[in-house]
């Protein structure tokens, strides 16, 4: 019995991170000095921490602070509008305050956008504005909403081009920092494999025999997922 083979180039990063430290649980488990392989997991458990690091150094981008005072401001307009509308449905004139009632039908639809993550809120604005500027734009103009609707639109923007701009930095970061981590732990990876099965093949034992069924499962359900995430991918293509 030998060791599945798996293409670990093919994994995506977090699946790489995973099965790697299913593997080091594995050896950890049964035991590096049983394996003989302690020089092997040595230092596949330092490169895998190295990796760990690697994920976790998507250091917060300069960008973040000018995201959160823009998102910040933008939620202060958006509350500002929405009480605009809420107040306006007590007007003294039933022409204005009918136009509001209309418009907090529309408000109480997308609901407190705030509390949405950066991306959802942008949306739900995007939308939320669309709506205002063509069907409730003579009720938007009867409560002559047109400030705050055109400072939310160029906070919004502004919003939503400060995280593309941050997810291109973050993206080439990250290609960067893991590419060489990444082939760092695959060569430990087939070191200590090809010992292993080596070892197999020399002294046998119920030891090696367990480790290998047991790493061959990890392979196999990692090589699933692989194919899952892939088969997702081409989806979203077509």
């Amino acid at each position: 019995m030998k060791i599945e083979n798996i293409y670990l180039y093919r994994l995506r990063n977090d699946t790489h991170f995973q099965f790697m430290q299913y593997v080091v649980a594995l050896v950890k488990e049964i035991g590096a000095e049983a394996l003989r392989v302690e020089a092997q997991m040595a230092a596949l458990t330092l490169l895998h921490s190295q990796e760990d690091e690697a994920l976790k150094k998507i250091v917060r981008s300069a960008l973040t602070d000018d995201i959160e005072d823009a998102d910040h401001a933008r939620d202060a307009v958006f509350r500002g509008l929405s009480d605009a509308v809420v107040s306006a449905t007590n007007h003294y004139n039933p022409i204005v305050g009918e136009a509001a009632r209309r418009l907090r039908i529309v408000f109480d639809t997308y609901g407190n956008v705030v509390a949405r993550t950066l991306d959802d809120e942008t949306s739900a604005i995007h939308n939320l504005l669309v709506e205002l500027t063509t069907k409730g734009a003579l009720d938007a103009e009867t409560l002559d909403l047109g400030g705050w609707i055109g400072e939310l639109d160029r906070l919004n923007l502004e919003v939503q081009g400060l995280i593309l701009r941050r997810a291109d930095e973050e993206a080439e970061r990250t290609k960067l920092v893991l590419r060489t981590v990444r082939l760092e732990v695959d060569e430990a990876y087939r070191i200590l494999v090809e010992r292993v099965d080596a070892l197999a093949v020399v002294d046998g034992g119920a030891v090696y025999d367990t480790f290998i069924s047991r790493l061959n499962e990890i392979v196999v359900r990692t090589r699933d997922i692989a194919a899952q995430q892939a088969g997702r991918r081409e989806k979203k293509k077509l």
